[in-house]
């Protein structure tokens, strides 16, 4: 049954409480005044207003169904052991003071200071230089190089339901204006204009956040990154439910070198009776939903093609590669507790059960930048290490 909020002063009470403990112990601060202009102030304040949305007066709080488990019989694989790493259960900094009351969720408030971090406010909260779709990326072609590099793994064809996957999680070091990407993405529709895509994941951005720590992302668009669609809740389309956790939200511990792995669980699935994509943090935590009605292709059957790995922004200053590293900064050929990994993967087919994704592929964009390798075992069943550091002896 859909639910309403409660009166606008509770919300932007609890609202109060998460801008405190967010800005205080997770956003540096900025040191000394910003000086702006009387029409950079004037957008600022304009984009703000765009961005500050009120609530929604109703919204779905629980999907119809969820994927079950497919035994090991039926999917011809073998069955996982039962000592099998469990992802770490994160924390929110801002929890540990209190959470938000029944039928009300945190978000974090948009500021000046977010704004004024970045070139364009009107792309704040956008991926920006996308016109290419990477599937189109020819690593000896620069003719069409949009600055971002990949290494991934996918399957196509579908229909695919959803997608589950667990994902280590680093601190890649990260360039000025770059970031570092790690994520599923779900894709709807030709790579056109008409695309769609949800992602949600793991990602250092510094022009986001103002620092360079590992945070929880999610984005959507259903143009191809052209006009719709954000990170987060930058503008409307996720809706929220989760009264504790918030995309955008610190990932923290993270991973050491040779030493103790964290990892988190994200599931998305399409809701057979609403047609809602669905998200799911470490089979526990409804996230929230993107409603069917914010896409096109993604609101028919199902999803065409699904995405796990790595995304790096290279801006190449001075004309070299970047030294943004992609997940742990080491190549998969380090292998286990060195190498960044996605581990537990499955595909939700039209039946909403979780099964070993086949026939899976990889694309590279530069292997002696960053690179991927496929596994399987029992353990971790479908797996993959990625990353790289980036510009090296052999990377320029």
């Amino acid at each position: 049954m859909p639910v309403r909020f409660l009166t606008l002063h509770s919300v932007v009470r609890c609202l109060m409480v998460v801008l405190t403990v967010m800005v205080t112990n997770i956003v540096e601060p900025v040191d000394g005044k910003v000086n702006i202009s009387g029409q950079q102030k004037q957008e600022t304040e304009f984009r703000l207003k765009q961005l500050n949305k009120q609530a929604l007066n109703s919204i779905e709080m629980t999907p119809s169904s969820y994927p079950h488990e497919v035994l090991a019989e039926e999917n011809n694989a073998p069955a996982p052991s039962n000592d099998e790493e469990q992802p770490e259960n994160i924390v929110h900094p801002w929890q540990l003071v209190g959470e938000c009351p029944e039928n009300t969720i945190p978000i974090k408030r948009i500021t000046k200071e977010d704004l004024l971090r970045i070139d364009d406010i009107k792309n704040y909260g956008k991926k920006l230089n996308i016109s290419q779709p990477h599937q189109f990326y020819q690593p000896t072609d620069t003719s069409v190089d949009n600055g971002h590099e990949y290494a991934i793994t996918y399957v196509n064809g579908g229909p695919y339901r959803g997608t589950k996957a667990q994902i280590n999680v680093w601190k890649p070091r990260i360039e000025a204006g770059e970031s570092s990407i790690s994520q599923i993405s779900i894709i709807g529709g030709k790579f056109d204009a008409g695309l769609n895509s949800i992602q949600a994941g793991s990602h250092v951005h510094p022009a986001l956040y103002g620092d360079d720590n590992p945070r929880f992302f999610i984005y959507w668009t259903r143009d191809n990154y052209q006009n719709t669609g954000c990170y987060n809740l930058r503008c409307p389309g996720f809706v929220q439910i989760n009264k504790k956790l918030t995309p955008g939200y610190l990932l923290t511990p993270i991973s050491t070198y040779n030493g103790p792995q964290v990892k988190f669980t994200i599931q998305m699935w399409k809701d057979p009776k609403t047609g809602n994509w669905w998200l799911q943090l470490n089979d526990q935590e409804l996230i929230g939903y993107w409603p069917k009605e914010i896409f096109t292709n993604l609101a028919d059957e199902g999803a065409s093609v699904i995405e796990w790995g790595g995304e790096v922004v290279n801006k190449k200053k001075d004309g070299q590669h970047t030294t943004t590293e992609m997940g742990s900064g080491h190549f998969p050929s380090e292998g286990f507790g060195k190498a960044s990994s996605f581990e537990v993967i499955k595909i939700i087919d039209m039946n909403n059960g979780l099964i070993d994704p086949v026939k899976v592929k990889t694309l590279v964009s530069r292997p002696a930048c960053y690179d991927i390798k496929t596994g399987y075992d029992k353990k971790y069943e479908v797996f993959f290490y990625y990353g790289g550091p980036g510009r090296n002896p052999n990377c320029s």
